[in-house]
């Protein structure tokens, strides 16, 4: 976070990276982008340089398209003085269908216009930020494209010192539109992966939470006299693979006023059986809206059984069992880049692997995965059956 915060004020020892002003904040599902997000809107709110945040959300039919973007912003920052709120009034009167235009139109019309009155009078100030968070839940692709357009617009027009960060899943079609040319000159790119030791800092959350347990929990007295052990927690760190959504459903399962703990942490464990609450019900249902994204589930869920299966295969081989052309699980893979790592071994094969190593648990649990179960006892026969008639053929 000390990063962004350092993009954001324009302090960053990185001469290139200060000469960005739109920050795209990426990772896999569950990552803990907008944790970071709405922690960054809090400490610039503390700083006095939050302009406006908006945060899409896929199933909330109010914030799943971008239809209010502009309109939410500008009324944010019509609360930061009386003449942005009458130049934002007058220019409604003047073009009373604004909220019907474009989205750029809308966004200069309504928030940069607004703004540039202000920022004229006090040049010397200090960079401004807006935080737009999950994107890829603005459930139509061609608006997630228009709102960044209309971003990188405003910023390649505007002598306003704005910046902007946007958290979203690396989805293709988005990451297609930050890697194009206009783009490339003002966005500064974070991705959440190891190379941020998330599993260092996801051990410290988990044991900072247990201690809390502990320590004030109504059952707090039943608790074993060691708990948990530490190999417990070694194996949430490991299940969580670097995605703090896995963490925070578990320490929310195992904290339940109505249990005692330790059940509840080795219900999860696999110790004992489970509840009848199901303990991963938010992240299942992260995973069922990534997998639906998907333009072809079925396929996308037969090719991701391999890696779930096999830890990681070439996406050739996945290819040859399941009877596809040459390059059709990368296309196939193409929108899950949330799910699963598209790399390239050493000797330059392209291979397939998941992020999450709970993603395998998810596909071959039927009570959780609904619709996109998969048998992983007849998939395993079928491929074992699949390589003889290859073999034999």
């Amino acid at each position: 976070m000390g990063m962004i915060m350092d993009w954001k004020s324009g302090v960053s020892k990185d001469a290139d990276i200060r000469q960005k002003y739109i920050a795209w904040l990426s990772g896999g599902a569950g990552a803990g982008k907008s944790a970071i997000g709405r922690s960054i809107c809090e400490q610039c709110e503390e700083e006095g340089t939050l302009l406006a945040n908006f945060f899409f959300g896929s199933s909330d039919p109010t914030r799943n398209h971008a239809k209010s973007l502009a309109a939410t912003i500008s009324y944010q920052i019509c609360g930061l003085s009386p003449g942005i709120r009458r130049a934002v009034s007058d220019f409604i009167d003047y073009d009373p269908l604004i909220f019907s235009r474009s989205l750029k139109t809308q966004f200069v019309s309504l928030v940069m216009n607004p703004l540039s009155a202000v920022f004229a009078k006090i040049p010397q100030s200090a960079p401004r930020l807006i935080v737009i968070d999950g994107l890829d839940e603005c459930l139509d692709k061609a608006s997630q494209r228009d709102v960044l357009e209309t971003l990188i617009y405003v910023v390649s027009n505007s002598s306003i010192p704005i910046r902007f960060l946007i958290c979203s899943r690396p989805n293709s079609h988005i990451t297609n539109t930050f890697s194009s040319a206009k783009m490339n000159a003002s966005v500064f790119r974070i991705f959440l992966s190891d190379e941020y030791s998330p599993s260092e800092d996801i051990k410290l959350y988990l044991n900072d939470r247990f201690r809390n347990i502990k320590e004030g929990h109504i059952f707090k007295t039943l608790l074993p006299p060691i708990w948990p052990r530490a190999e417990h927690v070694d194996q949430l760190v490991e299940k969580s693979s670097g995605q703090f959504i896995y963490a925070s459903t578990v320490v929310r399962y195992v904290e339940s006023p109505q249990h005692q703990p330790h059940q509840r942490l080795n219900a999860i464990l696999g110790l004992r059986a489970p509840f009848k609450d199901l303990p991963f019900a938010e992240l299942d249902a992260v995973y069922k809206h990534v997998l639906g994204m998907s333009e072809d589930p079925s396929l996308a869920i037969s090719i991701l059984a391999f890696p779930a299966l096999y830890n990681r295969m070439a996406s050739a081989d996945i290819e040859t069992v399941l009877g596809l052309e040459s390059g059709d699980a990368q296309v196939a893979l193409s929108d899950l880049a949330s799910l699963v790592n598209l790399s390239t071994s050493q000797i330059g094969i392209p291979m397939v692997s998941l992020l999450h190593k709970s993603f395998a648990d998810f596909l071959f649990d039927s009570s959780r995965s609904d619709n996109f179960f998969v048998s992983s006892r007849e998939t395993l026969a079928r491929n074992v059956l699949r390589v003889i008639q290859l073999f034999s053929g």
